[in-house]
Parts: structure tokens; C-alpha cells; sequence
């Protein structure tokens, strides 16, 4: 039974490859991968990769683009590399097994990074939910001022400064509520994607783990 392993493309991305080397792998460095498409290629050991890039191991022993669907787009016989490519691809090795390291030193396993990326996201939830009442309390503050500026204009008297100025303060606070609400959805955003290639990775390392045991 072969074993598969399918790479995302921010979890083992190869050096960026050699015009010469794209040009013997048949594609173009410009040209753009179909929506959807990946690469497929099987290693001496019987292990088939499906990966987002091309690789160097691909190139080397030969691969097969597919489409979304797993319908081969094209079949491209394998070629050597040169010196350069394979100091390349030693050097990919060494600094992928050395983020490995770091990445494991921190997390110890994909679960591990889940639950670090849930703890953010739960504390920039819950600062979101107390801006939001901070949010609602100060509309209706400044609810009450406009109501109160009204009632004024309809009885003929000037609106009081203090009402006004308690208007254009509780809209200065209103914006400043809003731009931070604005910023921690940013953040769980950037939190999400901090960890998406982490937790990528780890799975990954997990996996081969399981295979190589």
C-alpha cells in the first residue's frame, strides 16, 4: 500500500528554482499554476507526494500536473540536477530541518499549535465582545445628547455647548470603539494565518513520524 503525502504550498515550498531548471522541467517560471492544480511524483522508497509547488525531488524523478478534479494536465519525464540544484536542495533541507526544530521546540505536536492559535483567538474575542458593550453604552449616550439637542431646537432655545460638546466627544469615542473593533478582527485574521502553515507543517512532520515508526 503506498503511502501519499499532500504538501500545502506554505508548508515545504522548494528554493526558488533555476530558469535553467524550470526550462528542463518543461514550465515556464511565469507561467500560473490551473486554479486548483497540483503536482504528483513517487520517490525511490514507493512514497507519493501531492504537492502545490514543484520541487526539486519532483523534477529529479519525474512528475504529473493534475488538475482539481486529479485529471493529469501533463506528464513530465524526470531529469538530473546539477551541482547547483542539489547544493540547493541540501541547503532547503538543512534549514527546513532546522525550523523543524525550533517549530517543535515550541509546539509539540499540530494539536499543541491549535490550541496556542485557539487561546489568541479567544482572547481577541473577548476583547472584542467588551468594546462592543463599551460600543452600545456609548450610543446611547450619545442618543440621549441628541435628543436632548433636539428638544431644545424644537422649543426655540439654543442647543447648551455642553450638549454639543458632549456630542462631538461621544462620536470621537464611538470612532475609536469602531477602529478597534476594526483592528481585532484584523488581528484574528493575522492569527489565523500565523498558525495556518505552522500547524501545516506540524501535521506533516506527524505524519511522517507515523510512517517512518
Amino acid at each position: 500500500m503506498k503511502i501519499v503525502v499532500f504538501l500545502m504550498a506554505l508548508v515545504l515550498t522548494s528554493p526558488l528554482l533555476s530558469p535553467a531548471v524550470w526550462a528542463r522541467s518543461g514550465l515556464r517560471a511565469n507561467e500560473r499554476m490551473p486554479e486548483g492544480a497540483y503536482f504528483r511524483h513517487e520517490t525511490s522508497d514507493g512514497v507519493v507526494h501531492l504537492n502545490r509547488t514543484l520541487s526539486m525531488d519532483a523534477i529529479r524523478s519525474g512528475y504529473q500536473l493534475l488538475d482539481q478534479h486529479g485529471r493529469v494536465l501533463e506528464q513530465v519525464e524526470g531529469v538530473p540536477l546539477g551541482d547547483a540544484e542539489l547544493k540547493a536542495q541540501r541547503m532547503q533541507r538543512a534549514r527546513q530541518a532546522r525550523e523543524d526544530r525550533d517549530m517543535l521546540r515550541l509546539y509539540a505536536g499540530p494539536e499543541d499549535a491549535v490550541r496556542a492559535r485557539d487561546r489568541k483567538v479567544e482572547a481577541l474575542e473577548l476583547s472584542i465582545s467588551y468594546e462592543e458593550n463599551n460600543l452600545a453604552q456609548l450610543q446611547m449616550k450619545l442618543d440621549d445628547e441628541i435628543a436632548t439637542a433636539a428638544r431644545n431646537e424644537r422649543a426655540g432655545r439654543d442647543v447648551p455647548a455642553v450638549v454639543k460638546e458632549a456630542i462631538d466627544r461621544l462620536q470621537r469615542q464611538i470612532k475609536a470603539a469602531e477602529n478597534k473593533l476594526e483592528a481585532f478582527d484584523k488581528e484574528i485574521d493575522q492569527a489565523n494565518q500565523e498558525y495556518a502553515p505552522i500547524i501545516d507543517r506540524l501535521e506533516v512532520i506527524e505524519k511522517e513520524k507515523r510512517a517512518g515508526g
